[in-house]
């Protein structure tokens, strides 16, 4: 393994590590249907104003969102586009996995072009 695959790879995790709270799952939902400011974020995911700013700050750090200032206000938006579809890829599976314990094929097309998941 080279030392650039290495570096995808621990910067893929830093992405991942990131996605992984519940309260910033949410946020990126949040975020993919619509642009929002930190106080809406605050009463959809229902914690204070510290806690989503911190959320927000560590998804800002890992490049899957940012942060768009008009008037006094910043609103916060989803920069890759195709995490929602990863998500939806997830949940799939998830369902899938509960319902019957076996490991179906994702029949979610890759947004960015390419084939399911797995193939059948």
């Amino acid at each position: 393994m080279t030392n650039a695959h290495k570096q995808r790879l621990r910067a893929r995790a830093e992405i991942f590590k990131a996605m992984g709270h519940p309260s910033r799952l949410l946020i990126l939902d949040i975020l993919a249907e619509r642009d929002c400011t930190v106080t809406e974020l605050m009463q959809a995911v229902g914690d204070n104003m510290s806690t989503v700013s911190r959320h927000l700050s560590v998804l800002r750090a890992a490049g899957l969102i940012d942060g768009r200032r008009m008037a006094n206000q910043i609103f916060y938006y989803l920069k890759i586009p195709c995490i929602p579809r990863f998500c939806q890829c997830i949940d799939a599976e998830v369902r899938a996995h509960r319902e019957d314990n076996a490991r179906q094929p994702c029949s979610q097309e890759c947004f960015l072009g390419g084939p399911p998941c797995r193939e059948s």
